[in-house]
Formats: structure tokens, C-alpha cells, sequence
């Protein structure tokens, strides 16, 4: 397994390429029946007789397949939260037991301005088979989370945030019922 990563290891420029995925005609129909019920993705024989001359995946199938191969091969420590997808296109139909790859490219990477310990980044995506034939392509934003690091804290100086402004509260009281209110005169 990949380690974990965070927005603080990614840089504009960055390639990852992950693992081969073969593609079944068992789970190319099982995903049909579910999520796109038509003839060139439910029944071989059927699909025989569509401009496909056979059997495809649907093009949902492959975006799934996509993220699943982009998901093991980034791995984010916490996650990535899709802030939407451009740009999708499938050039090429996936047939069963083609080999799928994803290549991503690290388009941009900045700060959210909105949410300080995240990370925006912009991914191109290609999905090719076998034959280096490209089956899709898609551009898309995600949500990543930043590195946390640590501050180093000495005993001294140990209570931080709340603990503090309490402490801080319970001196201000005990000051001021200790000296008495200044009169006018």
C-alpha cells in the first residue's frame, strides 16, 4: 500500500500511474443491470446487433473504475472530497478483458481560502487500455487535507486556547473583587 498523502506532498507537475484492473464480463453486466440497463451493456448477443458490434462497458462503469484505480493509487490520509468533474469524455468503449490504467497529472494546487486545512487541487485523468488506446478523459477539483503539523510546546507554555482565556477570566475576577471600584469625586 501506498502511504498515506496530504495536499502538503502534492506539486503541480506530479504523475502517478496506478496498478492494471481487468475488467470482467460478469461485473461489466452486474454494474448494467444496477446503474445503466441497455442492450450493449446487458447480454453479449444482444449488444451484437448495436453499433458496438458487442459487449461495452457502460461509460459510468468506467468513471467508477477510474476513481477506485485514482483512490488506491493517491490514497489520501483523509480522503478527497470531489468538488466536481469537467471535461468528461469516453473515446473509446471498454470491453470485457480490457486492462485498465489511470494516469493523473497534478494540474494546480492551492490553499482554500474558505477552509485553511484543506487544499485545492486540479487532476487531469486518463484511463487507457491495454493497447495505450485512451477510453476516458476528465478533468476534475478535489478537497484534500493538509498536513497538520505539530507545535513543539514547552512546560511553560503547555496551556493554549481555551484553558487560557479561562485562566486568564478567573485572574480578571479574583483581581477585581480584591480591588475596590474607584469613586468619583
Amino acid at each position: 500500500m501506498v502511504k498515506a498523502r496530504y495536499f502538503d506532498d502534492l506539486k503541480v507537475g506530479d504523475r502517478f500511474k496506478s496498478e492494471p484492473l481487468r475488467v470482467t464480463e460478469k461485473k461489466l453486466i452486474e454494474f448494467a443491470h444496477k446503474f445503466d440497463p441497455q442492450m450493449f451493456h446487458l447480454s453479449r448477443k444482444g449488444a451484437e446487433r448495436t453499433i458496438f458490434k458487442g459487449l461495452i462497458a457502460s461509460g459510468w462503469h468506467t468513471a467508477a473504475m477510474t476513481m477506485r484505480l485514482f483512490v488506491q493509487t493517491l490514497n489520501f490520509a483523509k480522503g478527497a472530497i470531489g468538488l466536481g468533474v469537467d471535461k468528461l469524455r469516453w473515446p473509446n468503449a471498454v470491453r470485457p478483458g480490457d486492462v485498465l490504467t489511470v494516469e493523473t497529472k497534478i494540474l494546480d494546487a492551492r490553499l482554500s481560502r474558505s477552509r485553511p486545512r484543506y487544499g485545492i487541487i486540479r487532476l487531469r485523468y486518463v484511463t487507457t487500455n491495454q493497447c495505450g488506446e485512451i477510453v476516458q478523459t476528465m478533468l476534475a477539483s478535489a478537497l484534500v487535507r493538509r498536513r497538520l503539523r505539530r507545535r513543539r510546546q514547552t512546560t511553560d507554555s503547555r496551556r493554549t486556547g481555551r484553558a487560557l482565556r479561562e485562566s486568564k477570566r478567573r485572574e480578571h475576577i479574583s483581581h477585581s473583587k480584591r480591588t475596590p471600584p474607584k469613586t468619583r469625586r
